[in-house]
Parts: structure tokens; C-alpha cells; sequence
């Protein structure tokens, strides 16, 4: 049973790669390839940037015969990385998985489906860990001489530390679902936490420079708090260089940790998994009903669904937070942007960077692109309401344009406070952003009717794992570096404020034919899902 277990977590984790998510069959052999490839340039791209900081780090490190801080160090980033990736999936594939109910009511011991619910957080784990530690195998390959029994180690490394990973990214989701039984507010509250681990992850990496300028300056020093501190990962560099002792250490270390966290967990993970989280009994109180527009009870189911969900917010929705948030930090560094701004030759292209501000937090918001998906098996109840497709997917699209639209106005604000546009560009600055944020809308809908996954058993499947979001996501930074550079090129030709006008017209008809086809073969599509 735990082997059957175990290959049904794989293929949920896996799934983006091998199931077509409109009909819940397998893709032809090409499809997978075609996946396959898009995902490999995904982590080949993330790989040459960590690959670049190995490549910063090993040699300055070997000639100091400090080889093994350089494996503590990169094997720190892979940790960070991979509890990044893996967190936001522990708390859902662990406790809120679809099929819990039905694996519970089964003679199966909850110990294994918690077994097999965690093999998958090691697969994931994995997969992240893999983007930075196969760059820092092959740069410690080119750099170092590496002995027979450490070439065995750095090979054993990438499988070993995972299961850290495991342990703190289990952690993490049990501190989450603990803290879910004893409030009432347990997605905002978890969204705050989140929210506030993901500013000290960024933080880290826009810092990251310094850190390895002070690394370099400080050999000693902070080595002596590395083996102190990161006592485990001191061990894995030490292993990478021949060390079997160390090696020893360090598994038994991650290992030990591993059972322990798998023995905790066991004894609470079927209260949790059970526990009817955070919700409060109904008690009937006769009231008078108010009667609204068909509009805004739609829109309210769909703002219901967006503010119940903690991955739905936190992976589509970080616009929301980001906008306001760099309004702020725009204001109390008012002095430093304006110097920053006065640089010779930025001051034309101000309104164009105003723009592509606004626009890069824009595409942080992909609300539309999971929410057919998002329907799953209950997609029938909005399918036979006495509502048309047209209006389910407006509302969708309302929804979107107002948790984009409201975030946006202090950033705008802000941004024309302090780039002084004057009045024409005053107008085209939120105007052009607001057409561009429509698009995306419409884009990230589209492609979730023509690519719908209804058939998930984990929710983070089609907000994390799914082509629509990735292509809105990833399109919508390659389309405002394009009408950027597009710019650059025809700088000559045509004035920046021409330059507005076309591309406003451009998002205008652009929007306006996607807007039609949504609401016309759009609309018949969803009706016949």
C-alpha cells in the first residue's frame, strides 16, 4: 500500500509534465518533450544565475583552502530555494489535500499517507534544490581536484540535503496548520507570515552581493560562525572535500532530523488533516435579505474564492501588496530617485519607465489565468446558475481589474509626483497601465478556457503547475521589456509621445478583440466545459 501511495504522490507532483490538464489524459510522447523543454530553459535560466555566484565563490574560496565554505554557502542558497519553492505546498499537499477524506475513511494507517504526503515535499524540495546545486556540482568539477571518495560525496550531497528541506518546509506547514485550528482568521494571518518570509527571502538575494563582498573580506571570521551555526552544512562542505567522516555526521544529522520530524507530524497529522479548520457554527439569526445585482454576486463569489484561499492570494496576487508597498518606499526615498532620475538622457524616457514600473507590478497580479480551473469539480453549480458564461467570466475579469486597478493608484500617484510628467503624459501614464493590466486579464483567461485543469486534487496543481499562469506570468514581463526595447530602437524615428499613442492604440484594439472574444465564443466555451 505504501508503495501504491507513494507512486500516486509522484504522479500528482509531476503531473504538469506528463497529464494534459484539459481532459486529465496523458500528453503524446511530443508533449511531454514540449513541456519538458520549457521547464529546462525555466531552470537553465535560474541555473546560470546561481551558477554565476558559484562560479564568483569557488575560486576566491580554494585559494584560501576553504573549499568547504563554498559548499556550506551554496548549499544555504539551495536550502533557501528549495523551502521557497516547497512551503506554500507543504501546508496544502499535507493537510488540505483533496483526497484526505477519501485515503482517511480507507483501512490505510495515517502514517503512511503522511509517508507518502511527504515523499512529495521531498520531490519538490528536490527539483528546487537540483536548479542550484547541479550548477555548483559542475563549477566545483571545472575549479577543484576532487578525490575518488569526494566525487562520491558531492553526487550523494544533492539527495542528502532535500531532506532538510523536508524538515523545515514541514515545519513550517505544521506551525501554519496549527496556527489555522485556533483562529478564526488563519488565510490572513497565513498570508501575513508568508508574505513577510518572501520580503526576507528578496531581501537576502538583493543583498546578496554585499553578503559575498563581506564573505571574501572576512574569510576567517564568518567561517568560524558558519561551522558554529550551520554546524550540518559545515559538514557537507568538509564531505565534498573527502571527508567520510563528515559525510557520516551530515547525513546522520539531516536523517536523524528527518524521522524525527516524520514521528512529530504522525501524531498530529490526523487531527489536523480532519480538523474542520477555523470555522465557527452557524447560528440562525432572521434577517431581512437585501436583493442585489446578478454583477455583484458574482463578483462576490469571486472575491470570496480569491480571499479563501492562501495560495490563490499568495501566488496570484502579490501585486496587491507590492504596489502600495513600493509607493511607500518610493516616497521615503523621494531624494535618492530624484538623483536617480536626473541622470542625462533618462529624463525623456521618464513617463516610458513610469509605465513599465507600473506594468512589471501589474503582471504580479494572475488572478484570471487559474480561476476557470479553480472551479474543479463544482464547476457545474456556476454552469447551471440562471447566469450566462458572458457574465461568469466578467465577473472574473472585475475581480482582477479591481484588486489590480486599487493597489495601482499610489504607485501611479507616486510615480507622477515624482517624475513631473506634465499633463499629456499625466493622462497616458494610467491610462496606457490600465489598458495593459486589462489585456493580462484577459490574456491569463483565455488561456485558462482554452487550457483548463478540472480535474486536481491539490489546488496549488493549476495556481503553481499550470501553463496558463505560467505563459501570463512570464508573457507579461516579456511583453513590457519588448514595448520597452521596441522603443529603444525607434527612438529616432518616433517621439516618446507618439510612442504612447500608438502603443495605448495597440492595447486598445488588442483588448477590445480579446474582450469581444471572451464574451462571445469565450462564454460558449465555458458553458460546454
Amino acid at each position: 500500500m505504501t508503495k501504491a501511495l507513494f507512486k500516486r504522490q509522484m504522479m500528482e507532483v509531476f503531473s504538469w509534465l506528463y497529464q494534459e490538464k484539459k481532459t486529465g489524459k496523458h500528453r503524446s510522447a511530443k508533449g511531454v518533450v514540449g513541456t519538458a523543454v520549457l521547464y529546462l530553459l525555466l531552470f537553465g535560466f535560474l541555473g546560470v544565475i546561481f551558477g554565476g555566484a558559484a562560479n564568483a565563490l569557488c575560486e576566491s574560496l580554494l585559494s584560501a583552502n576553504m573549499g568547504w565554505m563554498y559548499w556550506c554557502i551554496m548549499g544555504l542558497l539551495a536550502v533557501f530555494l528549495g523551502v521557497f519553492g516547497s512551503v506554500f505546498n507543504t501546508y496544502s499537499s499535507l493537510y488540505q489535500a483533496k483526497d484526505n477524506d477519501l485515503l482517511l475513511a480507507m483501512p490505510i494507517p495515517a502514517s503512511q499517507i503522511l509517508l507518502a504526503r511527504l515523499s512529495g515535499v521531498y520531490a519538490m524540495g528536490l527539483m528546487y534544490e537540483l536548479i542550484v546545486m547541479l550548477p555548483t556540482l559542475l563549477i566545483w568539477f571545472v575549479n577543484a581536484p576532487v578525490s575518488i571518495m569526494g566525487t562520491i560525496h558531492v553526487l550523494l550531497i544533492p539527495l542528502v540535503l532535500p531532506v532538510l528541506i523536508l524538515v523545515l518546509s514541514a515545519i513550517l506547514g505544521w506551525v501554519v496548520a496549527l496556527v489555522a485550528t485556533k483562529v478564526k482568521h488563519k488565510k490572513i494571518i497565513t498570508v501575513v507570515i508568508s508574505l513577510a518570509f518572501i520580503g526576507a527571502y528578496y531581501y537576502v538575494c538583493g543583498m546578496a552581493y554585499s553578503i559575498f563582498q563581506m564573505i571574501l573580506l572576512n574569510l576567517e571570521a564568518f567561517g568560524e560562525k558558519l561551522r558554529i551555526f550551520l554546524y550540518p552544512l559545515y559538514h557537507m562542505g568538509m564531505a565534498a572535500e573527502g571527508n567520510a567522516l563528515s559525510m557520516l555526521i551530515f547525513t546522520g544529522i539531516v536523517l536523524a532530523a528527518g524521522v524525527t520530524t516524520y514521528l512529530v507530524l504522525s501524531h498530529s497529522f490526523l487531527k489536523l488533516a480532519t480538523t474542520n479548520h477555523g470555522e465557527t457554527k452557524t447560528v440562525y439569526k432572521e434577517q431581512t435579505v437585501k436583493t442585489g445585482s446578478v454583477s455583484g454576486a458574482l463578483l462576490q463569489k469571486e472575491l470570496r474564492r480569491f480571499v479563501g484561499s492562501t495560495n490563490y492570494m499568495l501566488n496570484c496576487g502579490l501585486g496587491i501588496v507590492l504596489m502600495p508597498f513600493s509607493a511607500a518606499a518610493l516616497v521615503l526615498k523621494s531624494a535618492s530617485v530624484r538623483d536617480f532620475f536626473s541622470i542625462p538622457g533618462l529624463e525623456s524616457c521618464l513617463p516610458l519607465l513610469a509605465v513599465a514600473i507600473v506594468c512589471l507590478f501589474a503582471t504580479m497580479n494572475i488572478m484570471t489565468a487559474p480561476s476557470i480551473s479553480l472551479e474543479g469539480k463544482n464547476l457545474w453549480i456556476a454552469q447551471s446558475m440562471p447566469v450566462s458564461g458572458s457574465q461568469v467570466l466578467r465577473a472574473k475579469l472585475h475581480l482582477h481589474l479591481l484588486l489590480t486597478f486599487l493597489p495601482a493608484i499610489p504607485l501611479v500617484a507616486v510615480l507622477e509626483w515624482l517624475t513631473k510628467p506634465g499633463l499629456v503624459y499625466g493622462i497616458l501614464i494610467p491610462v496606457v497601465s490600465a489598458l495593459f493590466a486589462l489585456l493580462m486579464a484577459e490574456i491569463g483567461l483565455a488561456l485558462n478556457l482554452k487550457m483548463p485543469n478540472l480535474n486536481w486534487m491539490s489546488e496549488i496543481v493549476p495556481i503553481k503547475q499550470s501553463v496558463p499562469v505560467a505563459v501570463t506570468l512570464f508573457g507579461g514581463w516579456l511583453m513590457v521589456i519588448a514595448l520597452a526595447g521596441i522603443y529603444v530602437m525607434l527612438r529616432n524615428v518616433v517621439s516618446i509621445s507618439t510612442y504612447f499613442v500608438l502603443v495605448c492604440a495597440a492595447l486598445f484594439v488588442a483588448a477590445g478583440w480579446l474582450h469581444h472574444w471572451l464574451m462571445t465564443r469565450g462564454a460558449k466555451i465555458f458553458e460546454v466545459l
